[in-house]
């Protein structure tokens, strides 16, 4: 017993000596929120960041979350992101830290070029998490770090709870280079720009007047942007790689007296599955589409007692997820020629022995000429409040 007790305050006399060393305190470093990379045009990587002013932070919870000059944005040129880095630190008294970095934007320049080389520093420095959202825009990515947050305390913050939502196909820098590296897919990332929060009419926006939005996904063949998908096309995307959350469905149908109207559809859960053929040089996908939803808007004359009413709304509901889909899956293969969906990770799962035999050397080349039928199937699992259509009860009125 004796000796239980002196081991044990032996090892708290050991743990109470034992200093850290290593340790930074928070008054002496710079936290990052967010990160651009720009392409100069000398050549040179430009990259800025956005830092948390630890200064402010008292000033911000008793004035109720200010942002008013809540970060500071710095930016430095190198031939490397680690040489623009070491400009960096040489700007400012405190050491950068990128523990807290979760955005890294990228602008379309630079994307174009091949981002490869850049986000490389961001796989490989020890600070750096593999789950920040790597998001590309148009112009600069800069201006981004420059827009005033309308939600949030810093810009940064408010991009990430953008991306957190998944209204669009999302990635962060684990995802870009697990696609990058894998044969039969190919990278994607969302597109973020400053968009307006009201209709400008043709006027100057003010300041309050704009927003951070994501607006679609950059489109990548390797680690090159070819192009972008519009938010329509990007939630496509999600339906078939069965990550679709909070989206909603809008189509016109066929009402009484040749007239017309549109319902409006909450989508609940979608599954998508790849059945694939290969006959010879031919190969074949099957994409099957299934899909609920609830009816949260109707402005048709049709009465949703009716059993009949009930299947025309699911049947053009079909036809318009069967449309988008081939429609995507047609820009992809023809426009962009970039397997963005993974059939070639499919192919490969489905048919792995010809696909290492015959398929994967040569798939940049298929992929354009594969063909692929859509079948979509939609169950409406509730029509709201009211069963009546009250565009009908109107007309009837009258």
């Amino acid at each position: 017993m004796r000796k239980s007790i002196l081991l044990l305050l032996t090892l708290l006399i050991l743990i109470l000596q034992t200093g850290c060393w290593s340790r930074i305190e928070l008054n002496d470093v710079a936290i990052v929120t967010a990160s651009a990379i720009d392409l100069a045009q000398d050549g040179k990587y430009k990259l800025s960041v956005q830092i948390l002013k630890m200064k402010m932070t008292k000033g911000m919870s008793e004035k109720g979350g200010s942002s008013e000059n809540a970060t500071l944005i710095i930016s430095a040129k190198g031939d490397t992101i680690m040489d623009a880095l070491n400009v960096l630190q040489k700007k400012i008294p405190r050491q950068i830290i990128f523990s807290h970095n979760r955005v890294i934007l990228v602008g379309e320049k630079l994307a174009r070029a091949g981002i490869a080389p850049a986000i490389d520093f961001f796989s490989r420095h020890r600070e750096a998490r593999g789950n920040s959202y790597l998001l590309t825009t148009r112009g600069e990515a800069v201006e981004l770090l420059k827009a005033p947050p309308n939600f949030e305390i810093f810009t940064g913050e408010e991009m990430r709870e953008e991306e957190k939502a998944r209204m669009l196909d999302s990635a962060s820098i684990r995802d870009f280079i697990y696609r990058l590296l894998e044969k039969g897919i190919e990278p994607t990332s969302s597109q973020m720009q400053v968009v307006p929060l009201s209709d400008p009419n043709g006027k100057p926006m003010k300041e309050e007047e704009l927003g951070l939005g994501l607006v679609g996904v950059g489109i990548y063949r390797k680690d090159k942007l070819i192009g972008w998908m519009n938010r329509s096309e990007a939630e496509c995307l999600l339906w078939l790689r069965n990550r679709m959350k909070n989206s909603v469905l809008t189509v016109a149908v066929p009402g009484k007296d040749q007239s017309s109207g549109k319902v409006s559809v909450q989508l609940i859960q979608a599954k998508t599955k790849f059945k694939s053929k290969i006959s010879g040089e031919k190969i074949q996908f099957e994409v099957t589409v299934k899909m609920t939803g609830e009816l949260f808007e109707n402005t048709t004359k049709l009465s949703i007692k009716e059993i009949n009413n009930l299947n025309s709304i699911q049947h053009a509901l079909e036809k318009e997820i069967e449309n988008r889909v081939t429609m995507t899956i047609n820009k992809l293969q023809k426009q962009f020629k970039s397997d963005a969906i993974g059939f070639g990770s499919i192919l490969h799962r489905q048919h792995k022995s010809d696909w290492n035999k015959k398929i994967a050397a040569r798939w940049e080349e298929e992929f354009p000429n594969i063909e692929v039928n859509t079948k979509a199937a939609f169950k409406l699992t509730g029509t709201g409040r009211a069963n009546e259509s009250i565009v009908d009860e109107e007309e009837l009125e009258k």
